[in-house]
Protein backbone atom coordinates (compact mmCIF):
# COMPACT_ATOMS: atom_id res chain seq x y z
CA UNK A 1 0.00 0.00 0.00
CA UNK A 2 1.04 3.55 -0.61
CA UNK A 3 2.08 6.05 1.98
CA UNK A 4 0.47 9.46 1.70
CA UNK A 5 2.68 12.15 0.15
CA UNK A 6 0.02 14.07 -1.69
CA UNK A 7 1.83 17.39 -2.06
CA UNK A 8 4.92 16.15 -3.90
CA UNK A 9 2.95 15.36 -7.06
CA UNK A 10 1.56 18.88 -7.18
CA UNK A 11 4.98 20.47 -6.66
CA UNK A 12 6.67 18.48 -9.43
CA UNK A 13 3.74 18.83 -11.85
CA UNK A 14 3.89 22.58 -11.33
CA UNK A 15 7.55 22.54 -12.40
CA UNK A 16 6.60 20.67 -15.56
CA UNK A 17 3.91 23.20 -16.41
CA UNK A 18 6.35 26.05 -15.84
CA UNK A 19 8.89 24.38 -18.12
CA UNK A 20 6.24 23.89 -20.79
CA UNK A 21 5.04 27.50 -20.41
CA UNK A 22 1.46 26.28 -20.12
CA UNK A 23 -1.21 27.35 -17.66
CA UNK A 24 -2.27 24.52 -15.31
CA UNK A 25 -5.59 26.28 -14.79
CA UNK A 26 -6.48 25.31 -18.36
CA UNK A 27 -5.60 21.62 -17.83
CA UNK A 28 -4.44 21.23 -21.44
CA UNK A 29 -3.75 17.51 -21.06
CA UNK A 30 -0.54 15.52 -20.95
CA UNK A 31 -0.04 15.18 -24.75
CA UNK A 32 0.13 18.95 -25.11
CA UNK A 33 2.52 19.28 -22.16
CA UNK A 34 4.71 16.55 -23.64
CA UNK A 35 4.78 18.28 -27.04
CA UNK A 36 5.85 21.54 -25.39
CA UNK A 37 8.67 19.87 -23.48
CA UNK A 38 9.84 17.07 -25.79
CA UNK A 39 8.86 18.39 -29.20
CA UNK A 40 5.78 18.25 -31.39
CA UNK A 41 6.74 14.84 -32.81
CA UNK A 42 7.45 13.17 -29.47
CA UNK A 43 4.38 10.91 -29.53
CA UNK A 44 4.53 7.76 -31.67
CA UNK A 45 1.46 5.58 -32.15
CA UNK A 46 2.37 1.89 -32.46
CA UNK A 47 0.44 -1.40 -32.66
CA UNK A 48 -0.84 -2.51 -29.26
CA UNK A 49 0.88 -5.90 -29.40
CA UNK A 50 4.29 -4.21 -29.66
CA UNK A 51 4.12 -2.47 -26.27
CA UNK A 52 4.03 -4.05 -22.80
CA UNK A 53 1.99 -1.09 -21.51
CA UNK A 54 -0.12 1.76 -22.84
CA UNK A 55 2.97 3.96 -23.03
CA UNK A 56 6.74 3.52 -23.12
CA UNK A 57 9.41 6.21 -22.81
CA UNK A 58 12.59 5.79 -24.81
CA UNK A 59 15.59 7.90 -25.71
CA UNK A 60 16.40 8.52 -29.37
CA UNK A 61 19.75 10.23 -29.73
CA UNK A 62 19.72 13.36 -27.58
CA UNK A 63 15.94 13.47 -27.47
CA UNK A 64 13.07 11.44 -26.05
CA UNK A 65 9.92 9.94 -27.52
CA UNK A 66 6.86 8.33 -25.99
CA UNK A 67 5.44 5.31 -27.77
CA UNK A 68 1.71 4.85 -27.15
CA UNK A 69 -0.60 2.06 -28.14
CA UNK A 70 -2.85 2.85 -31.06
CA UNK A 71 -6.59 3.03 -30.44
CA UNK A 72 -6.32 4.29 -26.86
CA UNK A 73 -9.31 6.31 -25.74
CA UNK A 74 -8.84 9.90 -24.58
CA UNK A 75 -8.40 9.11 -20.88
CA UNK A 76 -6.03 6.21 -21.53
CA UNK A 77 -3.87 8.35 -23.82
CA UNK A 78 -3.84 11.26 -21.38
CA UNK A 79 -2.75 9.10 -18.46
CA UNK A 80 -0.24 7.03 -20.44
CA UNK A 81 1.54 10.14 -21.72
CA UNK A 82 1.41 11.78 -18.28
CA UNK A 83 3.03 8.78 -16.63
CA UNK A 84 5.86 8.55 -19.16
CA UNK A 85 6.40 12.31 -19.04
CA UNK A 86 6.62 12.10 -15.26
CA UNK A 87 9.23 9.34 -15.59
CA UNK A 88 11.23 11.48 -18.02
CA UNK A 89 11.15 14.39 -15.60
CA UNK A 90 12.26 12.29 -12.62
CA UNK A 91 15.06 10.67 -14.62
CA UNK A 92 16.32 14.08 -15.70
CA UNK A 93 16.42 15.08 -12.05
CA UNK A 94 18.40 11.96 -11.17
CA UNK A 95 15.64 10.44 -9.09
CA UNK A 96 16.22 6.71 -8.64
CA UNK A 97 14.50 5.74 -5.39
CA UNK A 98 12.60 2.50 -4.82
CA UNK A 99 9.26 4.31 -5.10
CA UNK A 100 10.04 5.68 -8.57
CA UNK A 101 6.91 4.23 -10.16
CA UNK A 102 4.69 5.39 -7.30
CA UNK A 103 6.01 8.94 -7.48
CA UNK A 104 5.63 8.93 -11.27
CA UNK A 105 1.99 8.03 -10.78
CA UNK A 106 1.43 10.91 -8.39
CA UNK A 107 3.08 13.40 -10.73
CA UNK A 108 1.09 12.02 -13.67
CA UNK A 109 -2.19 12.45 -11.81
CA UNK A 110 -1.32 16.06 -10.95
CA UNK A 111 -0.41 16.68 -14.60
CA UNK A 112 -3.76 15.39 -15.80
CA UNK A 113 -5.70 17.13 -13.04
CA UNK A 114 -3.74 20.22 -11.91
CA UNK A 115 -4.93 21.52 -8.56
CA UNK A 116 -5.87 25.03 -9.87
CA UNK A 117 -7.99 23.48 -12.63
CA UNK A 118 -9.56 21.02 -10.20
CA UNK A 119 -10.57 23.80 -7.81
CA UNK A 120 -12.15 25.77 -10.67
CA UNK A 121 -13.96 22.75 -12.14
CA UNK A 122 -15.31 21.70 -8.75
CA UNK A 123 -17.02 25.06 -8.31
CA UNK A 124 -18.85 24.55 -11.60
CA UNK A 125 -19.33 20.79 -11.76
CA UNK A 126 -19.42 19.66 -8.13
CA UNK A 127 -17.69 16.48 -6.98
CA UNK A 128 -19.34 13.79 -9.09
CA UNK A 129 -16.56 11.44 -10.23
CA UNK A 130 -18.05 10.62 -13.62
CA UNK A 131 -18.56 14.27 -14.48
CA UNK A 132 -15.10 15.32 -13.35
CA UNK A 133 -13.39 12.37 -15.03
CA UNK A 134 -14.99 13.26 -18.37
CA UNK A 135 -14.02 16.91 -17.92
CA UNK A 136 -10.35 16.10 -17.32
CA UNK A 137 -10.21 13.08 -19.66
CA UNK A 138 -9.09 10.66 -16.94
CA UNK A 139 -10.44 7.45 -15.44
CA UNK A 140 -12.84 7.57 -12.51
CA UNK A 141 -10.18 5.73 -10.48
CA UNK A 142 -7.58 8.44 -11.05
CA UNK A 143 -10.20 11.10 -10.40
CA UNK A 144 -11.13 9.56 -7.05
CA UNK A 145 -7.51 9.54 -5.91
CA UNK A 146 -6.99 13.08 -7.14
CA UNK A 147 -10.09 14.29 -5.28
CA UNK A 148 -8.62 12.80 -2.12
CA UNK A 149 -5.31 14.56 -2.73
CA UNK A 150 -6.95 17.90 -3.37
CA UNK A 151 -9.77 17.77 -0.81
CA UNK A 152 -8.46 15.46 1.89
CA UNK A 153 -11.06 12.72 2.55
CA UNK A 154 -9.42 9.38 3.20
CA UNK A 155 -9.81 7.29 0.04
CA UNK A 156 -8.75 3.84 -1.08
CA UNK A 157 -8.78 2.45 -4.60
CA UNK A 158 -8.93 -1.34 -4.57
CA UNK A 159 -7.97 -3.22 -7.72
CA UNK A 160 -7.33 -6.94 -8.22
CA UNK A 161 -3.57 -6.34 -8.00
CA UNK A 162 -3.02 -3.29 -5.81
CA UNK A 163 -4.51 -1.02 -3.19
CA UNK A 164 -3.77 2.70 -3.31
CA UNK A 165 -4.64 5.11 -0.51
CA UNK A 166 -4.79 8.88 -0.55
CA UNK A 167 -6.03 11.77 1.55
CA UNK A 168 -6.15 12.16 5.31
CA UNK A 169 -4.76 9.55 7.68
CA UNK A 170 -7.04 6.55 8.22
CA UNK A 171 -6.77 3.18 9.96
CA UNK A 172 -6.82 1.10 6.82
CA UNK A 173 -6.80 -2.72 7.01
CA UNK A 174 -3.45 -4.48 7.12
CA UNK A 175 -4.46 -7.69 5.35
CA UNK A 176 -6.31 -8.47 2.13
CA UNK A 177 -8.90 -10.54 4.02
CA UNK A 178 -9.69 -7.57 6.22
CA UNK A 179 -9.95 -5.35 3.14
CA UNK A 180 -12.52 -7.77 1.73
CA UNK A 181 -14.54 -7.48 4.95
CA UNK A 182 -14.47 -3.68 4.77
CA UNK A 183 -15.58 -3.71 1.13
CA UNK A 184 -18.48 -6.00 2.03
CA UNK A 185 -19.68 -3.68 4.83
CA UNK A 186 -18.00 -0.30 4.38
CA UNK A 187 -20.49 1.64 6.55
CA UNK A 188 -19.31 -0.22 9.65
CA UNK A 189 -15.88 1.35 9.13
CA UNK A 190 -17.24 4.84 8.44
CA UNK A 191 -16.77 4.51 4.69
CA UNK A 192 -18.91 4.49 1.58
CA UNK A 193 -18.19 2.34 -1.44
CA UNK A 194 -18.44 3.31 -5.09
CA UNK A 195 -17.96 1.10 -8.15
CA UNK A 196 -16.26 2.85 -11.10
CA UNK A 197 -18.37 2.64 -14.25
CA UNK A 198 -15.45 2.73 -16.69
CA UNK A 199 -13.30 -0.18 -15.42
CA UNK A 200 -14.47 -3.49 -14.00
CA UNK A 201 -13.18 -5.15 -10.86
CA UNK A 202 -12.44 -1.99 -8.88
CA UNK A 203 -13.88 -0.45 -5.74
CA UNK A 204 -13.44 3.05 -4.35
CA UNK A 205 -13.79 3.55 -0.59
CA UNK A 206 -14.17 7.07 0.77
CA UNK A 207 -14.56 8.32 4.32
CA UNK A 208 -18.09 9.48 5.07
Amino acid sequence: MDSSRDEIGDVLARELYLGARLDPLEAPGAPRVAAALLGESCLHSVPSKVLPANGVLRQVGPGWVIDVRENLNASQLNHAVAHELAEWFLRCRGYAEADFDELSGRVAAALCVPRPAFDAARLILGEDLQTLSRWFRVSESLMALRCAECLGPATALITPNKIRTRGNAWEWPLTRDRWDEVVAQPEQSGLRAQIPTDVRGRVILRAI
